[in-house]
């Protein structure tokens, strides 16, 4: 049978139902709504399969596109918008859990508990899988009242309420069933959807106590465990979600969204304590071609952080294998390339990443700053004009700018450049720029400006990983200077 004839047939099954529901008995009703309900999962299962096949097809014609060279930049996702869309998605793929999932675990059960209601509830369930919320809540309004007792049927109720916005309500059902119900199975559902109530109104705190208790009522509840662990990333607390979520990937290994919950915390434990050990889940201790896309960025960023740029070279290895057309792989990979390797090896990929993305003023200072550092001074030069050329605020330029005057010797001018950061109205230039000027008072042996300044970018000392050696050194020195003038008083008469 062709496909357009297939479909036809299931039209013309539904325009009957359609035609003959006015006249029918209430058995017949009963029987078409079932033949609804039977409807509505072959659409259901239609849509996701045409949805995977879209994808794979919208995937596989935008790689041949960019091997092709055909994309053009308009249509080409910047990573900075992938990263933040991936960070949305693990913010919400979990949380906004499938509820109607938690209600179909329970509905064998429930039939064998309806006795005379099993009209009324076969009617609110086709009602609910056909996504006709509030047809369905009129329904397990009426059972519930009828048999208040009855768990599954206020679970129902309960997620009916949920899908028609009214999330209030459905909080107190929920909370209802969590207190009196006799099923683990619904009482674990229940604390998990009042966990995503909750979550959904970022009162994290409130929301990790729900899952944990879902957890700790129905140990496989692997959705809650996964919301816990985000629940405690969301409120800051990067070790317990490190813990929630390694035990979640020990059955879950795969996940991709779990890995990523995986690597954020890790980053945030990271940024909050630089001497933190952290041993990765055995799908994330090596690289490997068989990673998402943004699995293997976030991994490498990860790396990066911990100085750990062998492992980040290999993550951006595998990345532009896989989106060659895409300048970023090539700047990833050529940025570690060099902080291994040196400029010689890794200046053919940073041309590469500007060859690319022409425009990206990352990739630019990287080229001159790799050549500065190699010591070519001109040639270092030229590329941060260039930047400044189309831009004289370019605050990266101006950086740029900044050390090649210090290595020629020019510091007033290093100095004059790195004051007007001072005046930034962004709180991470004004610190850049006091750390410059810190390490040009450092050239100057100025130990108590060189402190001032160097005190004045603490905010942003993550950023600035020298901070803390340079303000030892001040410390050193000044202390010899103390020194040395105690010791001349000491000889005067």
């Amino acid at each position: 049978m062709k496909i357009e004839d297939w479909f036809q047939t299931l039209r013309r099954k539904a325009e009957i139902i359609e035609e003959k529901w006015s006249d029918a008995s209430e058995q017949e009703r009963h029987q078409m709504a079932d033949q609804l309900f039977h409807l509505r999962q072959v659409s259901d299962t239609v849509v996701d399969l045409w949805l995977q096949f879209e994808e794979r097809l919208s995937n596989a014609i935008r790689t041949i596109k960019q091997l092709e060279g055909h994309l053009s930049e308009q249509q080409k996702e910047k990573p900075e918008m992938k990263a933040k869309a991936s960070a949305d998605a693990v913010t919400k793929a979990k949380v906004s859990l499938q509820k109607q999932e938690a209600v179909k675990d329970e509905t064998e059960a429930a039939h064998s508990e309806l006795n005379g209601y099993a009209p009324m509830f076969r009617k609110g369930e086709g009602f609910y899988h056909l996504r006709m919320y509030q047809d369905a809540k009129k329904c397990f309004a009426e059972l519930v009242s009828e048999s208040p007792d009855w768990e599954v049927g206020r679970l129902y109720y309960g997620f009916s309420l949920l899908f028609c916005e009214e999330p209030e309500t459905a909080y107190r059902e929920f909370r209802l069933l969590s207190k009196s119900a006799s099923s683990p199975s619904v009482v674990a559902f229940s604390y998990n959807a009042m966990g995503c109530i909750l979550a959904e109104e970022e009162q994290w705190l409130e929301a990790a106590q729900a899952f944990k208790a879902s957890v700790e009522i129905k140990e496989d509840q692997f959705e809650a465990k996964y919301n816990l662990a985000l629940c405690f990333l969301m409120d800051g607390y990067a070790q317990e979600a490190l813990d929630e979520i390694e035990a979640y990937l020990v059955k879950n290994e795969h996940d991709w969204e779990a890995q990523m919950l995986w690597l954020r915390a890790a980053q945030l434990l990271q940024s909050m304590d630089e001497s933190a050990e952290l041993i990765p889940p055995a799908s994330l201790r090596l690289p490997t071609r068989d990673l998402d896309s943004d699995t293997l960025q976030e991994m490498a960023s990860l790396y990066e952080s911990v100085g750990n740029y062998h492992r980040a070279q290999v993550c951006y290895h595998f990345l532009t294998e896989r989106l060659p057309k895409e300048g970023w792989t090539w700047h990833g990979l050529a940025w570690n390339t060099w902080l291994i390797a040196g400029t010689r090896r890794a200046l053919t990929l940073v041309k590469k990443a500007i060859c690319l993305s022409p425009n990206n003023d990352d990739f630019t200072f990287s080229y001159g700053w790799m050549l500065l550092f190699d010591g070519k001074l001109e040639e270092a030069v030229r590329a941060f004009r260039s930047m400044l050329e189309k831009d004289r605020e370019n605050r990266l330029g101006q950086s740029g700018m900044i050390s090649a005057y210090e290595k020629m010797g020019e510091l007033q001018e290093a100095k004059r450049i790195a004051k007007q950061f001072t005046v930034d109205e962004e709180p991470y230039v004004r610190s850049l720029g006091y750390f410059h000027l810190g390490r040009l008072a450092v050239i100057e042996e100025n130990w108590r400006l060189a402190e001032q300044y160097f005190q004045r970018t603490l905010p942003h000392s993550n950023q600035f990983r020298e901070i803390p050696i340079y303000l030892q050194l001040c410390a050193i020195k000044l202390g010899e200077q103390g020194e040395e003038e105690s010791s001349s008083q000491l000889l005067q008469p």
